[in-house]
């Protein structure tokens, strides 16, 4: 029972404190980094493969040396110790050619959205580029706010007279405002019109119907 125990806690301390992936110390770890002390996944993946690499290597050492003497457990040692050098080698392959984003535990290196700056300014569009994100890119780029101020014009109300100018002259009958206000007031009349058509019930609509059909029968010889 106390050789149970004590294999128990040793494989606690060796799954926790020896950060190798997939164990749950090297997930501890790059969570740990990226969460907690705001570390880009690029920067916790050089992390990870320095800590997971030489920890690994001694791993397969110390396995090579143990199986001098037989047994299940270097057998299993150097296995473990394989294996997680084969999974270090990966990570390193993501970070060189800037995929991290397709592994699990680095997800964040690739924002869902990104910060596009053009003539009309800095807009926020979803990120569908297939490579992690440019961090030093990402951190010069800032969101200018403009400073909201209230409107101070005259104005006038749509389809109504335009305001007279201040110098007394008054528009011709051929005045580009004029005639975009006129234009204006059909195009709101026909929305009014449309909207006081879908407001009318079904019975206000039968009883037009036949209005129309009593003075077609009238107006027919």
């Amino acid at each position: 029972f106390e050789q149970a125990i004590r294999l128990n806690v040793m494989l606690f301390m060796f799954n926790v404190f020896f950060p190798m992936y997939p164990m749950d110390g090297a997930q501890l770890l790059v969570c740990s980094l990226q969460l907690f002390c705001g570390t880009s996944a690029k920067c916790t993946a050089r992390v990870l493969i320095y800590t997971s690499g030489p920890l690994a290597l001694l791993l397969v050492i110390y396995s090579l040396m143990g199986m001098r003497s037989g047994g299940l457990q270097s057998g299993l040692g150097l296995y473990m110790g394989l294996m997680f050098l084969v999974e270090t080698w990966k990570i390193r392959g993501l970070l060189i050619a800037e995929k991290l984003y397709t592994h699990p535990l680095f997800e964040l290196a690739r924002s869902s959205t990104q910060l596009v700056s053009d003539d009309m300014g800095v807009t926020r569009r979803l990120n569908h580029a297939e490579r992690d994100d440019n961090e030093a890119q990402a951190r010069d780029v800032q969101i200018q706010f403009t400073e909201l101020r209230q409107f101070s014009g005259a104005g006038h109300a749509l389809g109504g007279p335009a305001p007279s100018s201040s110098s007394g002259v008054r528009a011709t009958a051929g005045d580009p405002q004029d005639a975009a206000g006129n234009a204006r007031a059909s195009w709101l009349q026909k929305l009014e019109g449309v909207a006081a058509q879908k407001a009318k019930s079904v019975r206000q609509l039968e009883e037009e119907r036949l209005e129309k059909l009593e003075r077609e029968r009238l107006a027919a010889p």
